[in-house]
């Protein structure tokens, strides 16, 4: 059988609570072996996938990436959900996350999109978390978003030891500051003392990616939650994500999610 365990449960509302920033959607384990496929989708919450053993491949921004024991994997809104296992049996734990900011919580932690080392599983967190998150109570629902945080910051720790100190000061400046339209690649080599080169190269070999596509994606990022989520309207979502021009910022959105910022709000 492809399937050797599958333990699964989700949040009983369909949204998190009004006054959470963010709710854990649903929270697993689960042991497959070769031929599983997952079913091909684009998601609309954060995933996480913690590999306790053997191996499997996750598709990241169209790219097939293996994820081995002690590695995790995140996925982001808007991102195709498509993984399988490998050569071998397959063991990882998971959770989802969503809200109005589900997508800033593992960007606060410098996690993108992509595989990362991590370390054991803390699998007692994990049993912790999915038996909170099938029960009704907001009592639960907080000590939930509680333990998905306490994850998210164990499954960055490894990363963050690795990261180029002044790399990890403009990435958090960047996340602090990525409404401000005045935050550009400029702004952040003239603040870190470095020529815009080194800089550059720098910041691509510890996040592996330039780094204004890097505040791109932080922007855009937010802003879809902000669309998705709120009633807030599309001028000042665009302006509270560091766009002076509201046409531009629908552009932008069009061409990430093939639709205009009030036709992405009514399809989602």
């Amino acid at each position: 059988m492809p399937i050797l365990l599958h333990r699964d449960v989700f949040r009983p509302a369909a949204t998190p609570g009004r006054d959470l920033p963010f709710g854990v959607r649903s929270a697993g384990h689960y042991q497959i072996r070769p031929p599983f496929v997952s079913s091909d989708k684009i998601i609309n919450f954060i995933q996480l996938f913690w590999c306790a053993r053997g191996a499997g491949i996750v598709e990241i921004e169209g790219r097939p990436r293996a994820l081995a024991r002690g590695q995790v994997a995140l996925y982001y809104p808007t991102m195709r959900h498509y993984w399988h296992a490998d050569r071998r049996d397959w063991e990882f734990y998971w959770l989802t996350i969503d809200g109005p900011f589900a997508a800033s919580l593992p960007a606060a932690f410098g996690l993108e999109a992509g595989i990362y080392n991590a370390g054991p599983v803390p699998v007692a967190l994990f049993n912790k978390l999915r038996r909170l998150v099938r029960q009704p109570s907001k009592k639960a629902e907080l000590r939930a978003c509680a333990i998905a945080f306490e994850i998210l910051a164990r499954a960055a720790g490894s990363h963050a030891d690795q990261t180029d100190e002044l790399i990890a000061a403009a990435v958090k400046r960047m996340h602090n500051e990525y409404g401000a339209r005045d935050l550009c690649v400029k702004t952040l080599t003239a603040a870190c003392g470095v020529r815009r080169a080194a800089f550059s190269a720098r910041f691509r070999a510890a996040m592996g990616m330039p780094p204004g596509a890097y505040l791109e994606r932080l922007r855009i990022q937010n802003a879809l939650a902000l669309l998705r989520h709120t009633h807030m309207p599309v001028a000042a979502i665009a302006a509270r994500c560091g766009y002076a021009d509201a046409n531009y910022f629908s552009r932008v959105i069009r061409h990430t999610t093939g639709y205009s910022p009030l036709q992405f709000r009514k399809t989602r």
